[in-house]
């Protein structure tokens, strides 16, 4: 079953980001390792930054305040920001959703200001940017607590979906990246 959920995600990322010439994609990784499941964020962003050394790809992992990191993002002029993070959409803990649309509906979070919705928003009016939520229902939030197996999970299948998505556009855009198979 994860195999089949990791590889979805990566052939719908392809697909997306293959439409542009020279993409270049902000993975902006948001949460607070402090919260439990909301650590997702940074849990990605630590096994996927090895990405960054592409020229198709940065890693930003930016706590709790991803507003922070809108001029970076602004500087760097991506096509594509994808953000990854814990988000509550009504599902099972441990379920990863992926949306193309800047609007998220039936997508809450408390644990983060500006909305998510707003974020995304912004970003795609003011950068220019194609907004993806890639996103992971959470089950536990509390201050102290540790992320959930489900969640740990969906995280391992973020990681290897977003290492197998960027090898197999960097191979497509006639370029090479060296990524550790681990997760």
């Amino acid at each position: 079953m994860q195999r089949v959920v990791w590889r979805r995600i990566s052939k719908a990322l392809v697909d997306e980001l293959i439409k542009e010439e020279r993409p270049l994609v902000v993975i902006l990784c948001i949460g607070n390792e402090e919260r439990g499941d909301d650590g997702l964020g940074p849990y990605v962003a630590k096994k996927i930054k090895k990405l960054s050394r592409s020229n198709l790809i940065k890693v930003i992992d930016s706590g709790t305040v991803p507003e922070n990191y809108t001029g970076v993002i602004r500087k760097l002029k991506p096509t594509h920001v994808i953000i990854v993070d814990a988000v509550d959409f009504g599902s099972s803990p441990g379920d990863v959703i992926l949306s193309f649309e800047p609007k998220f509906d039936g997508v809450s979070i408390s644990a983060h200001k500006p909305s998510l919705t707003m974020l995304a928003k912004y970003i795609e009016k003011s950068i220019g940017s194609k907004v993806i939520l890639l996103g992971v229902q959470p089950k536990i939030l509390e201050v102290d607590s540790k992320m959930t197996q489900e969640v740990l999970i969906a995280g391992d299948i973020i990681v290897k979906a977003l290492k197998s998505t960027f090898r197999r556009l960097l191979k497509l855009k006639g370029e090479s990246l060296s990524v550790s198979k681990q997760t």
